[in-house]
């Protein structure tokens, strides 16, 4: 019989690995596999020895290779302060409240109301029931055009994420960076959004005439693969890689360095 794929933990055995998105605070992003329980992972730091406990659903997909670099991801940033790893939380900053009216100047004393004759009483009556029937007809013929015309404001929020063609499906997480520009043609313009010293190298080809950014990933910039394809206007995810042991890279495109 056909054996089970091995889980996330069995994969890093005896083996060293890279956190994506790095841990913030922690400057060497190398791990290896401690003790484990239903609900924490143990990691040790490679250059430092120290160990840490992550919760097990903080913890992502591997990816299907580790040439030259096994990667470990994240659902969500992870940060070490206090002696240990905890989730990221981006600090926002208040503005300062409008400083209160000082409570030693005397308001102004109001004014006395007139009262309302019987006829001007009539003629505010009067009034208010014409408004409430024009507020009434108004939203009638507003439901009655939208219902017609199938909900034109939700068709102009949609964000129109179409591209000339979708010849990216094709690609998969060995095609090299050759590989795709075979089949995708020379791309307009190609960035690298990651710098030159960093462990996990991305570049991007872009495909402005299609509506289409294609992503590579690599341990070094000669061994780029392909890990995804994001819409060029919005930047939203249009394709992952899938991976060998299942999964796919959606969590990597989703993290991506700014560009």
């Amino acid at each position: 019989m056909p054996s089970e794929p091995k889980s996330t933990l069995q994969q890093l055995e005896g083996r060293r690995f890279s956190f994506y998105p790095t841990i913030r605070g922690i400057e060497h992003n190398e791990w290896t596999l401690g003790e484990a329980t239903w609900s924490e992972v143990q990691v040790r730091n490679a250059a430092s020895g120290r160990e840490f406990w992550i919760p097990r659903r903080e913890l992502g997909d591997v990816s299907s290779s580790d040439s030259p670099v096994l990667i470990l991801g994240l659902h969500r940033e992870l940060a070490y302060k206090a002696g240990g790893i905890y989730p990221h939380r981006r600090v926002v900053t208040q503005m300062p409240a409008t400083p209160a009216t000082r409570s030693d100047v005397p308001e102004p004393a109001p004014e006395p109301q007139r009262a309302l004759s019987v006829a001007d009483a009539r003629i505010v009556q009067l009034l208010a029931l014409a408004v409430a029937v024009a507020l009434v007809a108004s939203a009638a013929i507003f439901l009655g055009l939208a219902g017609r015309l199938h909900n034109p404001i939700e068709r102009w929020l949609r964000e129109d994420t179409s591209t000339a063609d979708q010849r990216y499906i094709g690609l998969g997480a060995a095609d090299s960076y050759f590989q795709v520009v075979s089949k995708l043609d020379t791309p307009a313009a190609e960035q690298w959004i990651s710098g030159e010293e960093d462990e996990i190298q991305f570049q991007a080809l872009h495909y402005p005439d299609r509506s289409y950014i294609v992503i590579l990933m690599g341990g070094t910039r000669a061994t780029m693969r392909y890990l995804g394809t994001l819409h060029g206007p919005s930047r939203q995810v249009l394709d992952s890689a899938q991976l060998d042991r299942g999964g796919d890279t959606g969590p990597l495109m989703r993290n991506l360095p700014d560009f």
